[in-house]
């Protein structure tokens, strides 16, 4: 049986050119394209979202499903998480918002109780196991192996990254002409 979930694997949050700046324009750009997509996936059908949790792109991902679930009940977010202290050393802000979406997650479970040097890694796959949808914004090489993974499973891409930068050099090149 084809899995219709829907997963995100995305670059950490220093690997992205705003690194961790969220008030900057290319942040609150990817955002709003984060949202817009998942809006659409769930447009399709689609009731079952995968996350890791990972800072930034995965979490506001996951936020933003939390936010169907309340329109919704019939969209479950699952957590599948890389280790049980991923959250210790975070901004505060952002750990608030990891412990905020694991309360109303539909279901959340740790790939390690410690962290392991394959447990991010592990728990990305089982992500992507799980989905038939995946969206991507990559800019390491490490997540492009998870985005090749998903191609060669036949998984639906949407790549905001590349979306994103275009979109958004053609934003500033429309304001400096204007």
């Amino acid at each position: 049986m084809k899995n219709n979930g829907c997963t995100f694997i995305a670059s950490s949050l220093h690997d992205l050119s705003f690194g961790y700046d969220f008030e900057s324009p290319e942040c609150s750009y990817l955002i709003s394209q984060l949202n817009e997509n998942i809006a659409e996936i769930y447009r399709s059908g689609v009731r079952d979202f995968y996350s890791v949790c990972e800072e930034g792109v995965d979490l506001w991902a996951a936020e933003k499903v939390i936010g169907l679930i309340k329109g919704d009940n019939s969209v479950r977010l699952h957590c599948i998480l890389p280790f049980e202290e991923q959250a210790a050393k975070w901004q505060p802000s952002l750990r608030e918002l990891y412990y905020t979406v694991l309360e109303q997650a539909e279901s959340a479970e740790f790939v390690s109780l410690r962290y392991r040097d394959d447990c991010m890694k592990k728990a990305r796959y089982r992500t992507l196991d799980q989905s038939g949808y995946v969206i991507s914004v990559c800019e390491s090489e490490e997540m492009r192996e998870y985005k090749n993974y998903a191609l060669g499973k036949g998984i639906k891409l949407v790549d905001i990254r590349s979306e994103y930068s275009d979109a958004f050099e053609r934003t500033i090149r429309s304001a400096k002409v204007g």
